[in-house]
């Protein structure tokens, strides 16, 4: 099954793990990616996870903060907490 998410090509959800190259570590368990990954972010996307959990999280999480820095009237950063999952919105 091929999943499609924002662009990115999933061959099979959970296949493309840990985050992308451009993330940030901040502190032991806050990660960023920069407004410059991807076109329209208004804002960083901040990631709180610790290193275990961010390397266990699939393309589309990190895909779906980066569509929420894109949304009118954000302000500072968007944040994704250690749960975080990619669903079917943003």
């Amino acid at each position: 099954m091929v999943i499609l998410i924002g662009g990115l090509n999933l061959m099979e959800e959970g296949t493309n793990l840990g985050p992308p190259k451009d993330i940030k570590k901040i502190s032991d368990v806050v990660w960023e990616l920069p407004a410059s990954f991807k076109k329209g972010m208004l804002v960083p996307a901040r990631i709180i996870a610790s290193e275990k959990l961010i390397q266990e999280m699939d393309a589309g999480v990190f895909d779906q903060i980066s569509n929420v820095a894109t949304l009118p009237g954000i302000v500072n950063h968007a944040y994704c907490m250690p749960d975080g999952h990619w669903g079917l919105k943003f």
